[in-house]
């Protein structure tokens, strides 16, 4: 089984899916393979999989992703840039929903695909 982590500790990254170019550069450099390219081609997070590695953040050669605490809130506010992986226990919720409160991010991750 993998390894559990405290999901409470990670910032995560925030991805303006409009400015992204679907060149795939965060998806390879990404340790932790918590971003994928969505059915548009535009990198998507996977919430739960982000352990502040932050690559993907230098390695974007459009500058479409941000460390959470610093992403603009228009990019915050879209659709679709984030979803998870899988189903959250109540615990893994609630650490989701205090993230997104102390980030603003007003929107819900898409649902585990």
């Amino acid at each position: 089984m993998a390894e559990q982590r405290d999901l409470s500790q990670y910032q995560r990254v925030v991805i303006d899916q409009d400015l992204c170019i679907s060149c795939g550069a965060c998806v390879a450099v990404c340790p932790w393979q918590a971003l994928e390219l969505d059915e548009n081609a535009k990198a998507r997070l996977i919430w739960e999989k982000c352990y502040d590695d932050f690559s993907c953040v230098a390695a974007c050669p459009v500058k479409c992703i941000y460390k959470t605490s610093e992403a603009p809130d228009d990019a915050k506010k879209k659709p679709n840039w984030y979803r998870l992986g899988r189903q959250l226990s109540p615990d893994e919720q609630k650490i989701l929903n205090d993230w997104k409160a102390k980030f603003g991010i007003p929107v819900d991750p898409l649902p585990p695909s």
